[in-house]
């Protein structure tokens, strides 16, 4: 396999997680319209999300790649997150890494993408 087609597949697996992401985020914002969730229940919503998009995503990258499959979940997991943190920064205006969400997120992700790419 080519460097391409394996940077062409991370794409792929990464608009694929991105895209389930919207979508349970939406449901997210109509459960919080009609249901009037907590902020502790949505902040932990919005977590289940990243990890539930990072498995599917690292999931899809292990069958298109075949080999190596849990370091290639690892990987999307990590640039999922990284992502998202990069955008969150950019549109709050600050760029903080200590807080303990960041971690956690960071590492769930790692997890989750890591178990997608082994189960694929």
């Amino acid at each position: 396999m080519t460097n391409s087609f394996k940077a062409a597949c991370v794409m792929k697996a990464l608009v694929t997680a991105y895209v389930i992401t919207g979508i349970l985020l939406v449901i997210l914002a109509f459960g919080v319209y009609k249901l009037e969730l907590t902020e502790s229940t949505v902040n932990l919503c919005i977590i289940f999300i990243y990890v539930i998009a990072s498995f599917i995503g690292a999931f899809s990258l292990g069958k298109m790649i075949k080999e190596k499959k849990f370091l290639w979940g690892a990987l999307l997991g990590i640039v999922y997150i990284a992502i998202i943190i990069v955008v969150s920064a950019i549109a709050e205006g600050n760029f903080s890494l200590a807080g303990s969400e960041f971690i956690s997120a960071f590492l769930l992700c790692f997890g989750g993408g890591t178990l997608g790419g082994m189960l694929s």
